[in-house]
C-alpha cells in the first residue's frame, strides 16, 4: 500500500484505509472533534470480562435463545439440550485423570476465512453459554448427559453427574442446607475463633455440620488458601470431608517416636514445617479413633514448631466424632488410651457439645431403641424388637438391601458371588489414578477412596451412588444397571422427558420410546460403553434412570499439593459393604448379621445406618454383642447440650 500524502496538515485528521484497493486513503478536509483520553478497543480477555459482565446486567441474549438462532448448533428434537456440553467418547474404558474439558465437535468455532484479527476477538454467538458453566479446570474431565422417572409417571429433569446441565428445564441443584439452632450456635462459636469439639449420635447431622464450618471457614479466610488444614483419623473419613489423614498433614508418618523427634523430623520437611506455621484452623474428623498419647504428641510438636507454650501453638481445633462408634487401634493387650483422655485435651478444647435432634431416623421408637444400644443399657422392650428384626425383608423393585460386614474379604466375596449369577455380559471400568505420592503409600491412600480401582458391571447389577448429585441423588442412592450404552449416540436415543428406548437386536436402530418410531443415530465414535442406571428415590415408588459417567476424587494437601487423585463412575456393587466404609453412610436398606461382630462399636454403627426398621434385617441379634467402653459412658456425662 502506497504510503498517504504528505501534505500540511493541521488539527486531527479521519483518515480512511481501503484494503481492497491498493491506491492512497483521502485525508478528510475538515478537524473532527476528539477526546483527550479516546477509549482503548477492548480484545481478548477483556472483551470477555465485558461480555461476562453484561450477561450478569442482562444485557446479553438468553442461551437458549442462541441455540435457536444458531444453525450449528441445530439438534433433533428428541435431544436434551443438556447433550450440547456433553464431552466427547473416549476411547477405553479407563478414564483419564484431565484438568481439562475439550470442546465438543458440537460447538462452533470461529471462521477460517476471518482475517487473523477477528479470529481472536470474535467470540462464538454461544460463547456466553459456555462461559457460564464451571471453570474447566476445576470439573472433572466427563458428565453424564441424561436423568428419567419411571414407575409412578412423573418425569424428573436431565440431570449431569461429574458436570454441569444445560437443560431447557431447571437444572438439578443440591439440596439446600437447613442448620438446627444448635448447628447454628456450634457453627457461630467456630466463625469466632472457639476452639471446641461436638458429637452426637448417629444421624444428628455432624458430617452436615463439619461441611457447612468448613465452607465458612474457607470464607473467612480467602486471602489464606492454606489456613485451615481438614484432616481426619482414617483415609477414608478424610477423603469424605475432602482432606488428608492427621499423620499426613503433620508430616509425621507412623508417628511413633518422641514429639522432639518428631519435630526435629518435621523440620527437615519444609512443606510440612510450613504447613504448621501457616494453619490457623485444624480440623479432625472421626477423632474417637485418635489414641490420646497421638493427640498429646500433635499438642507438643504444634508449640515446638511455632515456638508458642499453647498446646498445638496456638491454632484455633475444630474436633469432631463419636466415641461410642469405632475406637483407636490398639496393638496386643495395650489398654486404650481415647483422645479426651489427653494430658492436654482439656487445654485444646474450651467447650464440649453434644448434638441431640436427630435427623437420619424420624422413628421415635427407633431413635430410643439406637440410644439405648448406644450407650449399651438395652431394655428387655428393644432386646424383643431386635429379634423381631431377622424376618425376610421384600422389596417389589427387584433390589435388596445392603449387606454389612466386619471383614472386607466376606464383603468382597459376597458381592463377586451375586454377580456371578447374573446371566448378563460384563463391563469392566478401570479407574485412572494420578498424584505427586509413588509406592506403596500410594496404593494405600488410593485404597481409601469409596471408588474402586476395578469396577465390573452386569446388567441388573446392585449399585450405589457414592456422590452426592442433588436432593433425590444422593451419596447411599440404591438404583440397578438397566443396560450399557455409547455416550456418543446416547443423544439420539432420548427424548426431552429422560425415557430411553432399549438398544436391542443389534441392527443400530433406536426409537422414541413408546413411539415406534426410527431416529437415524450418530457414529458410535470409541465403542466405549457406559451404564444407564435406575436410583430408587428414597420415599417415593418411582426410580430416576441416569447415565453415569465418571467423576473425581483427591487427597490434597491445604496448599493445594494433590497427594493422589482417582478418575471413576460414582458407582460401587451394592449387595454388601464393610461396616468401616458405612460409617456415616445413610442407608434406605440393611441387611446385618451380628454374629460376625468382634469390636466394640460395631454393632451399633451398623443398625444405625438404616434409616426406619422396616428398612432393617437383622440376623443373629445378641445382647452381649452390643458393648461399649464404660470410660466413654463415664466422660459423655460432662458433655452439654444447647436448648433449642
Amino acid at each position: 500500500m502506497t504510503p498517504p500524502s504528505k501534505a500540511p496538515m493541521s488539527g486531527l485528521r479521519t483518515v480512511k484505509r481501503d484494503y481492497s484497493e491498493p491506491t492512497p486513503s483521502q485525508d478528510s478536509a475538515s478537524e473532527i472533534p476528539w477526546d483527550p483520553t479516546p477509549p482503548k478497543p477492548l480484545t481478548g480477555i477483556e472483551k470477555r470480562l465485558r461480555d461476562i459482565q453484561d450477561a450478569i446486567e442482562s444485557k446479553i441474549t438468553s442461551s437458549e435463545r442462541l441455540l435457536k438462532k444458531s444453525p450449528m448448533l441445530t439438534l433433533p428434537k428428541s435431544t436434551p439440550t443438556s447433550m450440547i456440553n456433553s464431552a466427547p467418547a473416549s476411547t477405553s474404558h479407563s478414564f483419564p485423570n484431565s484438568n481439562k474439558r475439550p470442546f465438543s465437535s458440537q460447538q462452533p468455532g470461529p471462521s477460517s476465512s476471518a482475517p487473523p484479527p477477528a479470529k481472536r476477538r470474535q467470540l462464538p454467538e454461544t460463547w456466553d453459554l459456555l462461559s457460564s458453566r464451571t471453570d474447566f479446570s476445576e470439573e472433572p474431565p466427563f458428565h453424564s448427559n441424561h436423568a428419567s422417572t419411571s414407575g409412578s409417571g412423573s418425569r424428573s429433569n436431565p440431570i449431569s453427574i461429574g458436570g454441569t446441565t444445560t437443560s431447557a428445564k431447571a437444572a438439578s441443584k443440591p439440596a439446600p442446607v437447613f442448620l438446627s439452632k444448635e448447628q447454628t450456635h456450634i457453627l457461630g462459636l467456630v466463625n469466632d475463633g472457639m476452639s471446641l469439639f461436638y458429637t452426637g449420635s448417629a444421624g444428628t447431622g455432624k458430617s452436615v455440620l463439619l461441611r457447612e464450618i468448613i465452607k465458612t471457614l474457607k470464607k473467612k479466610f480467602i486471602k489464606i488458601p492454606d489456613a485451615v488444614a481438614i484432616t481426619a483419623s482414617t483415609g477414608i473419613a478424610a477423603c469424605n470431608i475432602g482432606g488428608v489423614t492427621i499423620h499426613s498433614f503433620a508430616g509425621i508418618g507412623l508417628g511413633i517416636e518422641s514429639a522432639e523427634d518428631l519435630t526435629m523430623k518435621i523440620r527437615k520437611n519444609k512443606k510440612a514445617s510450613a504447613r504448621w506455621l501457616r494453619t490457623k484452623v485444624l480440623i479432625i474428623d472421626e477423632v474417637s479413633m485418635v489414641d490420646g498419647d497421638l493427640f498429646d504428641k500433635l499438642a507438643r510438636i504444634g508449640s515446638l514448631l511455632r515456638k508458642r507454650p499453647e498446646p498445638f501453638g496456638g491454632i484455633q481445633l475444630v474436633v469432631t466424632g463419636d466415641f461410642f462408634q469405632l475406637p483407636p487401634v490398639t496393638k496386643g493387650n495395650v489398654q486404650v488410651k481415647f483422645a479426651f483422655e489427653a494430658t492436654r485435651w482439656n487445654e485444646c478444647v474450651q467447650k464440649t457439645f453434644n448434638l441431640t435432634k436427630v435427623f437420619r431416623q424420624t422413628d421415635q421408637t427407633f431413635v430410643d431403641m439406637l440410644n439405648e444400644m448406644r450407650f449399651g443399657r438395652l431394655s428387655a422392650n428393644s432386646i424383643a424388637r431386635f429379634r423381631a428384626l431377622s424376618r425376610e425383608v421384600e422389596y417389589d423393585d427387584g433390589l435388596g438391601p445392603t449387606e454389612l460386614f466386619p471383614r472386607r474379604e466376606d464383603v468382597d466375596r459376597s458381592n463377586t458371588t451375586r454377580l456371578s449369577r447374573l446371566p448378563t455380559q460384563s463391563q469392566t471400568f478401570f479407574a485412572s489414578d494420578t498424584g505427586q505420592i509413588e509406592g506403596p503409600q500410594r496404593e494405600k491412600m488410593l485404597a481409601n477412596f469409596m471408588a474402586p480401582s476395578q469396577l465390573t458391571l452386569r446388567v441388573d447389577s446392585q449399585v450405589m451412588l457414592i456422590k452426592n448429585v442433588d436432593e433425590t441423588l444422593v451419596n447411599g442412592s440404591m438404583g440397578k444397571v438397566v443396560r450399557f450404552v455409547d455416550p456418543a449416540t446416547y443423544g439420539t436415543e432420548s427424548d426431552m422427558d429422560g425415557e430411553v428406548d432399549e438398544i436391542g437386536g443389534g441392527d443400530g436402530k433406536g426409537g422414541k420410546a413408546g413411539s415406534g418410531g426410527k431416529v437415524e443415530k450418530k457414529p458410535a465414535g470409541s465403542g466405549k460403553l457406559l451404564p444407564i442406571v435406575d436410583f430408587v428415590i428414597p420415599g417415593r415408588r418411582e426410580t430416576r434412570r441416569v447415565l453415569v459417567t465418571p467423576e473425581s476424587w483427591k487427597v490434597e494437601l491445604p496448599n493445594g499439593d494433590v497427594q493422589v487423585a482417582r478418575s471413576q463412575l460414582p458407582l460401587i456393587l451394592a449387595w454388601a459393604m464393610s461396616i468401616h466404609k458405612s460409617q456415616g453412610q445413610t442407608l434406605e436398606r440393611v441387611k446385618v448379621d451380628l454374629g460376625k461382630v468382634f469390636e466394640k462399636g460395631q454393632a451399633y454403627v451398623a443398625l444405625s445406618r438404616a434409616t426406619s426398621l422396616e428398612g432393617l434385617q437383622v440376623l443373629n441379634f445378641d445382647p452381649k454383642k452390643v458393648t461399649v467402653h464404660p470410660k466413654v459412658v463415664e466422660w459423655s456425662k460432662t458433655l452439654e447440650t444447647i436448648t433449642e
